[in-house]
């Protein structure tokens, strides 16, 4: 079980194992150690015969805005393969590091090789979406199977604005969700849904008062939790071989792009930009800002 105070939260109720994303000073931001945690509360459940389903949330009023935005700030940046197989960006991963020789063979990347871990598993997984889930944090939500939405949430790629392509299995999930064109535009502006319109999209089943938003996800938890397990293993293995293409190839190509753009000027220009206006909205409040980043 992960400590009270870390940055992911486990609880189990039943066969229904909760996980919740606690960095709410940060927006939950992805780093410090969410990447890790939420890996290894998703290799538990994997590992336990005793959970049936996993609900993952955010602590606070957001799900996750994506990658923390001091870290994309200026400064030196190192070489796009280093900075993307490395530790600057996303805090702790869990993931076994690379030599020298394996970093300039990796094709996927950390973001690529920690996906394909929450990929793995083949239990039912439920996102409650409360408040935003942008960049990263919506990739987070997409890699599981349900996304229930509260009615404050907002979701969106979050790349374009700085530069960046999707990753997390975005460029896989999304157009198969909600259609080659509303995938396009969405990727292509960056902005942002509010629940309603996510609802429409079919990007979520459903959307629900925030205040019962975590009741109404455990409640369809617990219904396919006593559901017999290897029948609803059984249907989440089909769902995944109906996909035309798999995920690892998506990820090679989504870590492939990456190289490329974080390695360019306009792409280190939009990222400084983005770190100061957020820097400046934190001075001006004397607080945490509240824009999202991916």
């Amino acid at each position: 079980m992960t400590a009270p105070d870390g940055d992911v939260l486990v609880e189990r109720h039943g066969h229904v194992m909760l996980v919740r994303l606690n960095r709410p000073h940060r927006h939950n931001a992805i780093g410090g150690t969410i990447l890790r945690d939420l890996a290894a509360a998703f290799g538990e459940a994997a590992d336990d015969d005793d959970v049936h389903v996993v609900v993952t949330t955010g602590a606070g009023d957001s799900f996750c805005v994506g990658a923390d935005a001091a870290e994309l700030a200026g400064g030196a940046r190192p070489p796009a393969r280093e900075l993307l197989s490395g530790d600057r960006i996303g805090g702790e991963t869990g993931l076994p590091p690379l030599t020298e020789r394996q970093r300039s063979a990796d094709r996927l990347g950390n973001a690529g090789r920690w996906t394909e871990r929450m990929w793995a598993l083949e239990k039912p997984t439920i996102a409650a979406v409360n408040g935003p889930a942008v960049g990263g944090g919506f990739g987070v939500a997409l890699l599981h199977d349900v996304l229930i939405a509260g009615a404050s949430a907002r979701l969106g790629t979050g790349f374009a604005p700085i530069g960046l392509s999707p990753e997390l299995g975005i460029s896989l999930l999304l157009p198969r969700i909600v259609g080659l064109s509303a995938a396009a535009e969405l990727l292509f502006t960056g902005r942002l849904l509010d629940a309603s319109e996510a609802r429409e999209l079919k990007l979520v089943s459903r959307v629900v008062p925030d205040e019962e938003l975590l009741e109404r996800a455990m409640e369809l938890a617990a219904r396919i939790a006593a559901m017999p397990p290897l029948g609803v293993l059984a249907a989440k293995r089909l769902l995944r071989a109906s996909f035309a293409g798999g995920m690892t190839d998506q990820l090679q190509a989504e870590y492939a792009s990456h190289l490329v753009l974080f390695d360019h000027p306009d792409t280190h220009a939009a990222m400084d930009a983005l770190a100061e206006r957020l820097a400046s909205g934190r001075r001006d409040r004397s607080g945490a800002s509240t824009e999202v980043s991916p």
